[in-house]
């Protein structure tokens, strides 16, 4: 005896890709959100250069370990 394979119709895709749509533009939404909020917390503390600096060490950081 065979296993019945599942059918998805046009309408469960569509449903499935709206879903996977919305998931991804909420995650987006809040990523941009944080982004601000770290901008703007490094902009209070007028740390903007001593940030700057941070990534920048740790980006060469990064490259010289995959190196």
């Amino acid at each position: 005896m065979a296993k019945k394979k599942t059918s998805y119709s046009k309408h469960d895709l569509r449903r499935g890709m709206q879903y996977t749509n919305s998931i991804v533009s909420m995650l987006s939404e809040r990523l941009f959100n944080l982004e601000r909020v770290v901008q703007l917390y490094v902009e209070m503390n007028k740390d903007d250069k001593k940030f700057e600096k941070f990534l920048d060490g740790k980006s060469k950081e990064k490259d010289q370990k995959e190196s």
